[in-house]
């Protein structure tokens, strides 16, 4: 028998938009869509993480109740009062999709990541900008931004988040991903709207591609809002100290005075 979700039940499929495809064909196409349990029950990825605030708090299958975690979760390795803090849940699953076979995909990580923005909806932007900044997309992190200012809606001002702490990547702001990323150009970017740092201190092609964009100094001549130079992540890590740790050419921008 043809296995399918256990939460939908409909077949481990999913269809494509025609208007997606690049072959020219009007026909809708489907593709493999099957996200295998250790306990054997099969789900689409989106109905496994539409009940993922569920398994978080249980590690258990929501279709057949069994405990999915394959450590010994929230289990420390050493009895020591030293000993490192205890390791996240590690779930294996085996992954078919469009793109091929993954026969142990740990799927805890993306599980977490939607039990929190189902808790917190306003961090779903945030997180979006740190992937930008991630992937060095400076004109999606702009757009983002004007998108923000725009909205009266927004959970979060622009100001907000760029000094946004992210809870489930260590604390870390949107300067510490770039930098950690060795992203120069968002780098800069976030440097001359999230700070105080001097006008000077700037390289002037980022004055300029600044200036033809329309891009403020958010922070010039303003007595609130969080200079991202100095946003500590949870080790207490200030940009500067990440800096330090890259090394060169890194260090230099500590050693001009841009992070005091």
């Amino acid at each position: 028998m043809t296995e399918t979700c256990k939460a939908c039940h409909d077949p481990l499929i999913i269809s494509l938009d025609p208007e997606d495809l690049d072959n020219g064909e009007n026909q809708p196409q489907t593709v493999p869509d099957d996200l295998l349990l250790p306990c054997g029950c099969h789900f689409h990825w989106q109905c496994l993480l539409d009940e993922s605030s569920t398994i978080v708090s249980t590690l258990s299958c929501p279709s057949c109740n069994t405990y999915l975690s394959s450590n010994a979760a929230g289990a420390s390795s050493s009895s020591s009062s030293s000993a490192p803090a205890p390791a996240d849940p590690v779930i294996l699953t085996h992954y078919t999709n469009e793109g091929g076979v993954d026969p142990s995909l740990d799927i805890y990580p993306s599980l977490a990541e939607e039990a929190y923005l189902t808790a917190h909806p306003e961090a779903r932007p945030a997180r979006a900008f740190h992937t930008l900044v991630s992937e060095g997309e400076v004109q999606g992190m702009v757009e983002l931004l004007a998108d923000v200012d725009g909205n009266e809606e927004a959970p979060l001002s622009a100001a907000q988040l760029l000094a946004w702490r992210d809870p489930l990547n260590g604390g870390r702001s949107a300067l510490h991903v770039a930098l950690e990323a060795r992203q120069e150009e968002a780098v800069w970017l976030l440097l001359w709207l999230g700070s105080r740092a001097r006008r000077e201190d700037f390289p002037e092609a980022v004055v300029q591609v600044a200036a033809a964009n329309g891009l403020p100094r958010r922070l010039e001549g303003v007595e609130d809002g969080e200079d991202v130079r100095f946003v500590k992540d949870e080790r207490g890590r200030t940009a500067g100290d990440v800096c330090l740790e890259l090394g060169e050419p890194w260090t230099k921008l500590v050693e001009g005075g841009l992070f005091s």
